[in-house]
């Protein structure tokens, strides 16, 4: 960047001076701070310029509006990193449902911690969990405009949710007791679930703390049938901006790296749920068998039962694909 010496305007009088701004790409663009009525003033302003290109805080653009930086940011940066598309949709309903409504037609540079405060105020009155998630969006998205030197400062730094908002502690959960199962009620559930589809997802959420799209990836493979242990790594689930080959294809049943390393684990098998796990690959051999034209062995353990008409549904791995 190259910040110019102050001149007279002879069209308007005044005093001015510019900024040339020089791109990674190689393009320059060039900006003009005028209207000072004095040289003086226009000494000092290109004095700040000077300093704050120097510390890392001049703004690069400063006409750019909320909602504007909002989507751009969604698109280059959430979606280039996210790896599944529950992380970028859920940014993204933040983003364009609760936070654009309320300051998208403020200029970026403009927004302040005290509209931060009654965004967060607001929010908070209309759920406790949105409020949160409104918090770490305005934090992520709001550091990356510093990074891409559109504000000099996040305004969002600093700013607590309201206090009845109870904040949560890291890697911690809060169980609520009133709404958690009892020993009687799992064992009513766990009977009630026998002999339909989602038995085996049942028994691997209830029993092994599971999430659904783990519970949908795990293979008997995974299983470690001498020390009954089950390696956990891998989900299925919605891959982002993936466009299927056909119809045919699924969308969603896509294997996908586990949210975070820590994700991965070996957990030990119940006996309960070690006896289900041998039955159901009994099942799963059986339907190997018989259906070879039309079987792909994928080794997944939660299948659903065939059923239908054999032209309208096919069983690919423990996984019904319509047609």
């Amino acid at each position: 960047m190259d910040v110019k010496s102050v001149f007279k305007r002879n069209d308007r009088n005044k005093f001015a001076y510019r900024v040339v701004l020089q791109f990674m790409d190689g393009t320059k663009h060039t900006r003009m701070y005028s209207g000072f009525e004095t040289k003086k003033e226009a000494e000092d302003a290109r004095k700040i310029t000077i300093r704050e290109l120097a510390n890392g805080t001049y703004v690069v653009n400063d006409s750019v509006k909320v909602s504007d930086f909002l989507s751009y940011w969604l698109e280059y940066d959430i979606r280039k990193r996210a790896q599944r598309s529950n992380t970028y949709d859920s940014y993204s309903n933040i983003a364009r449902h609760h936070i654009i409504p309320a300051i998208g037609n403020k200029k970026l540079i403009e927004v302040n911690k005290g509209d931060i405060q009654r965004l967060y105020k607001d929010r908070a009155g209309y759920s406790k969990s949105i409020a949160r998630q409104v918090k770490t969006v305005m934090n992520v998205s709001f550091n990356y405009a510093v990074s891409c030197k559109l504000i000099p400062m996040n305004p969002a730094e600093g700013i607590d949710l309201p206090k009845t908002v109870e904040s949560k502690p890291y890697h911690t959960r809060n169980i609520d007791v009133a709404k958690t199962l009892n020993m009687e009620q799992i064992l009513l559930l766990l009977e009630a679930s026998k002999n339909t589809p989602i038995h085996m997802q049942v028994l691997f959420n209830v029993l092994m703390g599971l999430r659904r799209q783990e519970i949908n990836a795990v293979k008997y493979s995974d299983v470690d049938y001498i020390n009954r242990t089950l390696t956990v790594e891998r989900q299925l689930g919605k891959e982002l901006d993936r466009v299927p080959n056909s119809r045919k294809e699924s969308m969603t049943k896509r294997e996908l790296p586990l949210k975070t390393p820590s994700s991965k684990r070996v957990l030990p098998i119940p006996d309960y749920v070690f006896e289900a796990i041998l039955e159901e690959r009994k099942k799963y051999e059986r339907y190997k068998s018989r259906r070879r034209t039309i079987f792909q062995d994928d080794g997944y353990i939660c299948c659903s039962s065939y059923s239908g008409n054999q032209d309208q549904k096919i069983f690919i791995g423990g996984i019904i694909k319509n047609f």
